[in-house]
């Protein structure tokens, strides 16, 4: 192959290199951390595992090279193996409890049965503890007998096998040593199983830690979200109420200034007004919102309720819309909370007749029966030329909430005649108790 076409291939490699797609090499960036968390997962605990069992081991080799050992390389050799082979499998012991016990335990037995003088009863202890502390409860039960079998076959073998030593240290056993024999079996398997549901109940209580934190948060937006909308529903109905009535007040002075100024005076008052009561109420919200509160010696304006419905008709009068006011029953003992929601339909209405009708004569009727009140706005037919003003919708869907909260219902509907008609019920006893707390509505026994 040439040079030429060496740099040829090379480049149509580096190329195809460069253009391949970045979710190939984002998909193996995700396969490379799976597996180093897989390895991880595996290795954790592991080197604190490879010291244990290369300390029972070194343990169990310096004792039998206190004592004599067999002649030979090969007899030596023989001796020494099963002591170690009863500690190196102690490294698995977490990942493999059980083949572990068997591994420790099969040599445990070679070594006793060749050689009375080696002992590595340690290892077999440890694998018994690891199988009840990585194994559920029924099959961890197996690890107990398995130990006590262990330890107690080199003994019921008659003077052992002794292949290597010919020394005779077969010991009769007593009760005692059976009792001994299992109650420090039951007590190493009562060790690692409690361990075990020690470690399954923090596993479960962090679980349960952090549900709780994400429902915290789920509860937390819901409650930012609720707070935002009902803070955008007061700001649309005290801009939009004062807006509304100064819009008209303004067409109004200009259509009758040229000819009469007094007229047009007084509605240069009136808008004035609306403005400075708009201002004074968007003061009290952002008082309500501020945390800490500012400081100032003004207090804030009390909260609205139907005692003060003159002033919505006031400014609807003043603004060319008669307004004729109806009130049956006991409105005044109604609770505060359902007042001030009753008392923002009724502006947001009137708001809604001045943008969109105009000028044109309302009725406005409050009927209190059984504890429920039922709230009712009725327009005339506006003017054939009349262009209404352009709403977002976030009106009707403000007053909706307003009556929901309450257990009632909204009707907005054009009536025979042409012009329109809102119907809202409050049924506060049906509906959830409901009570104002520092600006915002929260259930009674939140309180």
């Amino acid at each position: 192959m040439t040079g030429g076409s060496w740099r040829r291939h090379g480049t149509d490699r580096s190329v195809r290199s460069s253009l391949a797609p970045r979710g190939s090499s984002r998909a193996s960036a995700g396969s490379v951390r799976a597996s180093a968390a897989t390895l991880r997962r595996r290795l954790a605990g592991r080197p604190a595992d490879v010291l244990v069992a290369a300390a029972l081991t070194g343990i169990a080799v310096l004792l039998r090279l206190r004592l004599p050992l067999p002649d030979g390389a090969g007899p030596t050799a023989a001796v020494m193996a099963p002591l170690v082979g009863a500690g190196l499998p102690l490294v698995w012991r977490r990942s493999r409890p059980g083949l572990v016990l068997a591994a420790t335990a099969v040599c445990y037995l070679t070594g006793e049965l060749l050689d009375p003088f080696g002992d590595n009863a340690q290892s077999v202890f440890l694998a018994c503890y690891s199988v009840a502390r990585h194994t559920p409860a029924p099959r961890s039960l197996l690890a107990p007998v398995a130990l006590i079998t262990t330890l107690f076959v080199p003994e019921w073998v008659d003077g052992r096998l002794n292949v290597i030593s010919s020394a005779d240290t077969a010991i009769p056993l007593g009760p005692a040593d059976y009792l001994v024999a299992a109650a420090m079996a039951a007590a190493v398997w009562l060790l690692g199983a409690s361990r075990r549901r020690l470690y399954a109940d923090a596993a479960r209580l962090r679980d349960l830690a952090e549900r709780l934190r994400a429902e915290q948060r789920v509860s937390a937006r819901r409650a930012v979200a609720a707070e935002r909308a009902r803070i955008a529903r007061d700001l649309h109905d005290l801009v939009a109420h004062h807006v509304s009535a100064i819009a008209l007040q303004a067409r109004a002075v200009t259509v009758v200034l040229p000819d009469d100024s007094r007229a047009a005076g007084q509605g240069v008052a009136a808008i004035s007004e609306a403005a400075d009561t708009a201002l004074d109420e968007m003061r009290g919200l952002v008082r309500l919102l501020a945390d800490p509160p500012p400081e100032s010696g003004a207090a804030p304006l009390p909260q609205p309720s139907l005692r003060h419905l003159d002033r919505l008709t006031g400014e609807s009068e003043a603004a060319g819309c008669p307004v004729t006011l109806t009130v049956t029953g006991p409105v005044a003992e109604l609770p505060p909370a359902v007042q001030v929601s009753a008392y923002r339909v009724v502006q947001e209405a009137l708001s809604n007749v001045r943008k969109h009708a105009g000028a044109v004569p309302v009725s406005v009727g409050l009927a209190c029966r059984d504890g429920g009140l039922t709230v009712t706005v009725e327009n005339a037919v506006p003017a054939p030329d009349r262009r209404p003003m352009p709403g977002s919708g976030l009106g009707l869907i403000g007053m909706r909430e307003r009556a929901a909260l309450f257990g009632g219902t909204l009707r907005a509907e054009p009536v025979p005649d042409g012009g329109w008609r809102v119907v809202a019920t409050f049924r506060p006893r049906d509906g959830s108790p409901y009570v104002l707390t520092d600006g915002a509505y929260a259930p009674e026994e939140g309180r």
